[in-house]
């Protein structure tokens, strides 16, 4: 290859020059000795560019390659998951995993989607985005699971279908569509063993039932697919996994048979512990099947993980990672959302048993970072507290372990009633995937950030959500109770947010919203432009707004207006366009309007812009306004000695809540 390359580079070029259009042509030298020093000097020049290209196209290479890990693996009895009770995954030694990014699929349109406008700020493109093919590839292009793909022989060189984030899909079914388009791209490099490990926890029960169905579906397209016959071949072996508290082995062994495969799933035994081992199952299984064998023929493993959870041994992620990467084995994940800034959600279920439905049960949802990055304030007035809301991208644990195995972390459920917002414009506010150990350094070298996550991390308590803002008349006895208790728990909530805010603490200590203003405009993460902008915008509104009502209520004692109309009996606190402090208030409410505009502006489409709007929704100041309360109804007279039918006594439920 060298020397065909070197006898191109040496012969002369019809337009006399070295292969570069801008440079002069080079006259030719005489023949003879003189020459001789001429061509050496080009041999050596080509001869190293040669090599400095091939050096390139390696570490090109290079980079697709799965990271080298290093791992220690402890070889144990894997027979029966269900007898495992020690991880199998032993101490690793240290290792520097990259972040990884997002690629969304642009089907699944937000409710804020139509606010969101693009062209308002730079065009960031996405790696991961499949390219688009040329008009002439239709006829070299075949249908898999409803999705068009090119044929076997150009599957690997017309199509990027691997991800390395979360992408969105309609629904679950989708999801499985997507991957079976990942198990025929698989089959393409040889035999492929496909691990399905399913939640076995209550909460998904009748989903792993419609998807035993659809599976099975799946598999026929995958078959239709099939033009090297893999799969008379056995070239296609599944294995079914449950896993809750424990772990199970669904199948005695890999298999072919779909019968069997789908029977497996409709007989994952239901879990009640309430306990997901999400990462140790995917360890296990890298282990056990990640260099599968049978009959001399060696086995490409890829595991694909069902689950509504985050689950409750994260501590095992980074192993997990290691054990998959070790073994080369995808990991594929079909998950909900994560809830922006908060690690739990509310889900309603059914006992499958007892046919109770409980609702707002607590589940594991989030978030979507390393650690909590946002924080908990509640909203005055009116509105939507959007403790809820889509972040946008799958939890955390999940999204990495997808991300840094090469595998997809596919949306499939929507958050309900919650907000979602558009997955491409929310592409460049990917949170930071990488390893927690590694996040907390990136954070001790931003001293913005560290100040951002402080303020989350004291506002992480349970505070007053809102004051009484309704008073009777200062005639009243209750009068100065109730406007006692609602200034006490105003004094509770400015302390909070002073603290936060790190009112006081001066520039040369610990690093606070007050002390790093400065470093907001260097700051280049979006994602992190947003969080900053907002907390500390909201954290002086509600500044703003503490002394306000503080204000309101030493006006009310110290001069007491009179009710001008005759039916008032009562007080209420209204908000107002004017802020009635002093001059330094006054500045500080510009400043929060101003950052909370400023993500509105820069930022649509985004949960910070929602959440930013919410504040902005009343004005800061407050004033009083009389008003009308009516009067609590008499009590209810008996009904003259006519007992009131006997109700049934309703059915007891179980003192705790299910686990699920």
């Amino acid at each position: 290859m060298l020397p065909a390359l070197i006898s191109r580079w040496l012969q002369p070029s019809s337009h006399g020059t070295s292969g570069n259009p801008d440079q002069a042509p080079v006259r030719p030298r005489s023949s003879g000795a003189a020459a001789a020093p001429s061509i050496a000097g080009s041999v050596v020049a080509h001869l190293s560019l040669i090599l400095l290209l091939a050096m390139i196209g390696h570490a090109a290479n290079s980079e697709q390659k799965p990271p080298d890990l290093k791992t220690e693996i402890v070889n144990a009895n894997l027979a029966d998951f269900a007898t495992l009770e020690a991880t199998s995954t032993a101490e690793v030694e240290d290792t520097s995993l990259t972040p990884v990014g997002g690629s969304f699929a642009p089907e699944t349109s937000a409710f804020l989607s139509e606010k969101f406008d693009p062209s308002s700020r730079s065009s960031v493109p996405n790696p991961t985005a499949t390219p688009v093919q040329p008009p002439d590839a239709k006829e070299n292009t075949v249908e898999v699971a409803g999705v068009s793909l090119p044929k076997p022989t150009k599957l690997d060189m017309s199509v990027a279908i691997a991800g390395n984030g979360s992408e969105h899909v309609e629904n679950v079914e989708g999801a499985v569509d997507r991957v079976a388009v990942e198990i025929a791209r698989r089959m393409e490099d040889g035999p492929t063993l496909v691990v399905w490990a399913f939640d076995a926890s209550g909460s998904l029960l009748a989903e792993r039932q419609r998807l035993a169905d659809y599976i099975a579906k799946v598999y026929e397209h995958i078959a239709q697919f099939d033009q090297s016959q893999l799969l008379e071949q056995d070239g296609l072996l599944t294995m079914v996994v449950a896993f809750g508290e424990n772990r199970k082995l669904m199948t005695e062994k890999p298999t072919a048979d779909r019968a069997e495969i789908i029977q497996a799933i409709r007989n994952v035994p239901l879990d009640k512990s309430g306990l997901e081992s999400t990462f140790r199952t995917v360890g296990e299984i890298a282990q056990k099947f990640g260099h599968y064998k049978q009959d001399k023929t060696i086995y490409r493993t890829m595991t694909v993980v069902v689950t509504d959870e985050v689950g409750d041994d994260e501590d095992l992620l980074e192993p997990a990672i290691l054990a998959a990467n070790a073994a080369k084995m995808p990991v594929f994940v079909l998950g909900s959302a994560a809830l922006y800034g908060r690690k739990d959600g509310l889900m309603d279920y059914t006992d499958p048993e007892t046919k109770e439905t409980y609702r707002g049960l607590t589940v594991r949802q989030g978030p979507e970072t390393a650690v909590l990055e946002g924080i908990r304030l509640p909203y005055w007035f009116d509105g939507d507290q959007y403790e809820m809301l889509d972040s946008g991208f799958g939890p955390y644990g999940l999204s990495r372990l997808a991300g840094s195995t090469g595998g997809i972390y596919f949306i499939t459920r929507l958050g309900g009633h919650r907000i979602n917002f558009d997955p491409d414009g929310m592409r460049e506010y990917k949170p930071d995937w990488v390893s927690k150990e590694d996040y907390l350094a990136l954070l001790q070298k931003n001293p913005m950030r560290r100040a951002v996550m402080r303020a989350g991390n004291v506002t992480q308590q349970n505070l007053p959500k809102m004051p009484t803002f309704t008073f009777p008349s200062l005639e009243d006895p209750a009068f100065k109770e109730i406007m006692s208790t609602g200034q006490e728990a105003v004094a509770r909530m400015q302390y909070t947010v002073d603290e936060a805010l790190g009112v006081g603490m001066g520039a040369g200590g610990e690093p606070t919203l007050m002390n790093t203003v400065p470093l907001r405009e260097r700051e280049p993460s979006r994602r992190w432009q947003a969080q900053y902008d907002l907390v500390r915008g909201r954290l002086l509104a509600m500044k703003i707004r503490c002394m306000e009502y503080n204000y309101a209520c030493a006006r009310m004692k110290k001069d007491p207006p009179k009710f001008s109309k005759p039916k008032s009996n009562a007080w209420r606190m209204t908000p107002d366009s004017e802020v009635h402090l002093k001059d330094k208030e006054i500045e500080l409410a510009k400043e929060a309007r101003t950052l909370l505009e400023r993500v509105i502006k820069e930022h649509p489409g985004t949960p910070w812009a929602l959440l930013a709007q919410r504040e902005l929704k009343d004005p800061l100041g407050l004033k009083w306004v009389e008003t009308y309360v009516a009067p609590p109804p008499p009590p209810r007279e008996g009904d003259g000695g006519n007992a009131a039918p006997a109700r049934p006594m309703p059915r007891m439920r179980p003192a705790q809540p299910p686990k699920i």
